[in-house]
Formats: C-alpha cells, sequence, structure tokens
C-alpha cells in the first residue's frame, strides 16, 4: 500500500491510499491490514508544493512505520518458533 499526501492551494493537506493505482479515502484499519499482509509501506506520493520540512517529516513517518511493523513482525515470528507454532 501507498499513502498519497494531497496538498491544494489553501495548504490543506489530504492523506488518501493507494491500492493497484487506485486512490481511496485512508482508513487506519486498511492501513493495519496492509501492513500485516505486506510488511511496509511503499514510498509515499507527493501531490502539491510541500515544504522541505513537510517532506521530511513524511518520509520519517513512513520509515518510522516500517521500522516499528519490521520489529514487531519479527518478534511475532520468534516467539512463534519458541513455542513451536510456525505462521504459515
Amino acid at each position: 500500500m501507498k499513502l498519497v499526501f494531497r496538498k491544494n492551494e489553501q495548504e490543506e493537506i489530504t492523506v488518501l491510499q493507494s491500492h493497484d493505482g487506485i486512490d481511496h479515502a485512508f482508513v487506519y484499519t486498511d492501513m493495519i491490514k496492509a501492513l500485516l499482509k505486506d510488511g511496509a509501506l511503499e514510498v509515499p506520493v507527493l501531490e502539491g508544493t510541500f515544504t522541505e520540512e513537510e517532506k521530511r517529516s513524511i518520509d520519517n513517518m513512513v520509515s518510522e512505520i516500517n521500522r516499528e511493523t519490521k520489529e514487531a513482525m519479527t518478534a511475532i515470528v520468534g516467539a512463534e518458533k519458541s513455542d513451536g507454532n510456525l505462521a504459515p
């Protein structure tokens, strides 16, 4: 899943999620499902004029989400292996 950030002329930022090139309204639970399925978010798309600080902030947020997801998934797999319950 890819997050799409759109900034309009009034400086308002809208966040969408993109699946297979089709944009949808952003829903946190959909993002969590995608993270569990795919393991990471793709590089975000920025549409409109973003400042360097805004770009950096968005990139840092996505990187942090991906890092936390990877750590959580690694911990889950490790716990399952030690319990003898391997994930499918």
